[in-house]
């Protein structure tokens, strides 16, 4: 038999929170039935917090007069003796068991998110929820502990089913790694569920055969450059009787045109609804067909780079009078890498769940997929420290004595580049590639830079470097682990590892010192930007510095010294250390503060962090990028501030560019509308009165309905105070970070889009895609400028003479009308924004945010009790 548990507590902590209900089913190994059950309430002796409630329904008044724990104990421990556990994240589980005296210690663990994880890695999300509407199984109360656990019992032997149904190929792979786990609930689920082998597979004979299995799957890569004389093929959309053609994309062809043939430069402004990327797409093929050149596209979201890739350039392909080729181009980080994954493979013998979970997944994934891009799939907890492993960021990955370069996609996707005339790629590929040793980009000479408003901050994500002790500290393990097990003299490396060690500790211990004496312990965001000061003050400290330079230096000399075959095995590692030996040299020792940022941070997962990245992105963009490409492309539809580009021409430094700026052809005047409430208070000190209008609010739209907050402390609030007697009322609030993944939030939303209410920030919010019939309404709850504390916009902020005017502003601006920019896709669709903050009628400068709206709409001023009247009529209307 084994047991199926799952409980629901006040919290995540098991130190510090409570169990509130637990429920544990007894089944039967092979048909999954069950045998027996026990089941409770619990009561915590505290008072059970109201978010909790909101997501679990169980309140106070229901746990009241239920047996405490303490009382149960003795029950749990008859019921679950020693038979297997299993439970979905099951480690949650067992923590709360254990500081409750459960004692598990003789009980084998299976955790069916292990067993999801490898046998359905496509899948968006792996939560309970996500996994029983994928598997058709009823989830009647999600978040309760007897409903969980019965879906749990069902979802494993749905599980098991799946494993049983691999290839015999597949099996043997998975008898061999279930065989090398240290957790013997993976031992029981290989004796109890896979075939039985007569001798156990050698790894040499899976990695043989996996080798054929991913030779015989390859595509021919396509040696042709498509080319063609003359074209006249501007207009040939008027062709395609469906299609809506619109003045301003014509006026965008021929500009974009005329930029590749005259080789200039342009900023284009082309508002939601012109279809843009076609008005770029074409004359980019025809130019590539015409002149024997490609052309890069590139963008700042995967969500669009995939649209072009798969839906527009295959529709152009199909309608386009000439033949052309096409792909895309990822950072080497994105691509799996065959010779590191086998070396990965190679270098351990006994692993965790979470190595074998993460193998397996790979392993059954790479086969069959096309591309070979890692963010195909999803990943979890300890799996980010194994992709280094297995990606092909190793400058070994593309030398000629990697005897599988030939299968390497990362090595196929260059040669593949070089014969197509338009790639895909994306902007933090872009500017982390020009500063590259191995560069996957060769010259470029075209280009498109879509989403062109979001540039300022990819740059300074894409140039981010940064060390920490932590980091040091794992990557010399990492180092040790493959000595010891290639066999390979440690002892310099173990004295020189033990004094990096030693130094780094006590800089780090002095940066670290310096957040605590800032931040007060509960703070959630600590950071400090460093100024020449804290260089100065600490010079000492710069010859610790240079001293771990030094001796990082060495271990990548003991390295080199030794055999090529074996110095392939430390390549990634020594990529690393370099880059740590740049932070080290261009902060503390040779501090460039003309150039980069500084600042410290801290988390508590990752520890003290030291941070830098680039000033200026518009200095770095122009050495890199504006003076050596011959066409240049920037497109978004929000870079203008105020009717001019003088905004973005400051921070990107192109002055120089030619600018346009195409009108929309939606009537914003009958599209849509703005709603202000004038007598809800400041919007500095009405959080109080702010909820009790919003539940007001949701109580009429009662659902179509996105809000989105600048912090997600209000998000909190608002769903603790409303969500229960919301839900009385069959209205159903989504909350980041609360609710479950995105992806979930949203296919929730898709699926119950009339009763339902999006509580997000804006961040969440970026480049979403849903449609008008799901979602027309729209509430802003504030203005959502930079964090003043970010040392980041800190740092910028010092470039301008009053950076509240120049640089606070436009920014958010930027932001905002993003938002609106993306409200109505067709000519049909009608929306209406509520906007909250009272700054944009009460303060001088709550004009220039009101010049962000789109040209014609119509802005309301009004009571609140007005403005929901309002609402409830436009609801009205629509049934």
């Amino acid at each position: 038999m084994f047991i199926v548990l799952d409980l629901e507590t006040t919290g995540l902590s098991p130190r510090e929170d409570s169990i509130i209900e637990c429920a544990f089913i007894k089944i039967d190994r092979k048909t999954g039935k069950e045998i027996d059950r026990l089941h409770s309430f619990v009561n915590p002796k505290i008072h059970i917090p109201d978010m909790i409630s909101g997501i679990t329904n169980i309140f106070d008044s229901d746990v009241a007069w239920s047996p405490t724990f303490d009382v149960l104990c003795e029950e749990i421990m008859d019921f679950i003796e020693w038979f297997p556990l299993i439970g979905h994240n099951i480690s949650f589980d067992i923590s709360f068991l254990e500081s409750h005296w459960v004692d598990t210690s003789k009980n084998p663990k299976i955790d069916t998110f292990f067993l999801a994880n490898f046998l359905c890695p496509l899948e968006k999300s792996l939560n309970l929820w996500f996994l029983c509407d994928v598997f058709g199984i009823q989830l009647r109360d999600a978040h309760r502990a007897i409903d969980d656990t019965v879906a749990t019992a069902k979802l494993f032997m749905k599980l098991v089913w799946k494993l049983q149904s691999l290839t015999r190929e597949h099996s043997s792979a998975l008898y061999y790694f279930f065989s090398k786990a240290q957790d013997v609930g993976i031992h029981i689920l290989r004796d109890e569920y896979l075939e039985k082998k007569k001798d156990a597979p050698l790894l040499q004979d899976i990695i043989m055969q996996y080798e054929k299995n991913i030779k015989k799957h390859m595509v021919k890569i396509s040696e042709t450059f498509q080319t063609h004389d003359t074209l006249n093929s501007s207009d040939f959309l008027s062709t395609i009787q469906w299609f809506e053609q619109r003045e301003s994309q014509k006026i965008m062809i021929d500009k974009v045109d005329n930029i590749f043939t005259k080789w200039g430069k342009i900023l284009i402004e082309a508002p939601t609804g012109i279809w843009k990327t076609f008005a770029y797409l074409i004359p980019a093929i025809q130019h590539s067909l015409r002149f024997w050149e490609p052309v890069h596209v590139s963008t700042s979201t995967k969500a669009l780079q995939d649209q072009i890739f798969y839906k527009d350039l295959y529709f152009l392909s199909e309608h386009f009078p000439h033949e052309f080729s096409y792909t895309k181009l990822k950072w080497k980080r994105n691509y799996f890498s065959v010779s590191q994954f086998l070396q990965f493979l190679e270098l351990e013998d006994k692993r965790s769940s979470w190595e074998i979970s993460f193998i397996l997944k790979l392993f059954f994934w790479s086969m069959n997929s096309e591309f070979w891009e890692l963010d195909e799939l999803d990943f979890y907890g300890e799996e980010y420290s194994f992709l280094w492993e297995i990606h092909a960021w190793n400058a070994f990955v593309f030398d000629d004595s990697n005897i599988h370069k030939d299968v390497e996609f990362a090595v196929r996707a260059r040669r593949r580049a070089k014969n197509s005339n338009i790639i895909i790629t994306n902007n933090h590929i872009l500017f982390q590639d020009a500063i590259s040793d191995g560069a996957i980009l060769w010259e470029v000479k075209n280009l498109v830079i879509d989403e062109a408003h979001a540039i300022e901050d990819v740059v300074t994500s894409a140039l981010k470097k940064n060390i920490s002790y932590e980091s040091l500290h794992k990557l010399l393990l990492k180092i040790e682990k493959k000595i010891i097990k290639t066999k390979i003299d440690s002892i310099d490396f173990m004295q020189v590892k033990q004094q990096i060690l030693f130094d780094s500790a006590e800089i780090f211990s002095l940066l670290e010192w310096k957040i605590f004496e800032t931040f007060s312990p509960g703070a959630k965001y600590k950071t400090i930007l460093l100024q020449a000061d804290d260089f100065n003050t600490e010079k000492q400290y710069a010859l610790l510095w240079e001293k771990i330079t030094e001796l990082l230096q060495q271990v990548t000399e003991i390295i080199a010294a030794l055999e090529k075959n074996k110095q392939q095995i430390f390549a990634g590692e020594v990529q690393q250390m370099v880059s740590y030996i740049f932070v080290i040299q261009e902060s503390f020792i040779k501090p460039q503060f003309s150039e980069y940022i500084y600042y410290i941070q801290h988390d508590d997962n990752y520890g003290t962090q030291l941070n830098m990245t680039v000033l200026s992105p518009g200095s770095f963009l122009q050495s890199n990028f504006w003076n050596k490409l011959e066409s240049i492309i920037l497109t978004s539809a929000t870079l203008q501030m105020q009717d001019d580009f003088a905004y973005i021409h400051s921070t990107l430094q192109t002055q120089w560019f030619q600018t346009v700026c195409l009108e929309s052809d939606f009537d914003y005047t009958k599209q849509a509308l703005v709603c202000i409430p004038n007598d809800l208070w400041s919007i500095k000190n009405n959080a109080e009165q702010v909820v009790l209008f919003l539940g007001e609010f949701f109580r009429v739209v009662r659902g179509n309905t996105l809000v989105l907050f600048t912090a997600f402390a209000i998000i909190r609030s608002v769903f603790t105070a409303l969500k229960i007697e919301l839900q009385k009322e069959w209205i159903y609030l989504l909350a980041q970070s609360i609710s479950g993944s995105k992806h979930k939030q949203i296919e929730s939303f898709k699926k119950n889009s009339h009763n339902s209410i999006l509580l997000w920030t804006d961040s969440f919010w970026e480049w979403i895609d849903i449609p008008w019939e799901d979602l027309q309404y729209l509430l802003i709850h504030k203005i959502p400028f930079p964090v003043p504390s970010d040392p980041i916009f800190m740092a910028r902020s010092k470039l301008y003479s009053n950076s509240f005017e120049q640089y606070a502003i436009p920014k958010s601006i930027l932001k905002l009308k993003q938002g609106f920019w993306r409200l109505i896709r067709t000519k049909k669709d009608s929306w209406i924004v509520l906007f909250l903050d009272d700054r944009i009628y009460t303060t001088k400068w709550g004009e220039k945010f009101l010049s962000a709206f789109p040209v014609g709409i119509k802005v309301r001023y009004a009571s609140s009790e007005k403005i929901l009247s309002i609402f409830d009529r436009n609801k009205d209307e629509k049934m």
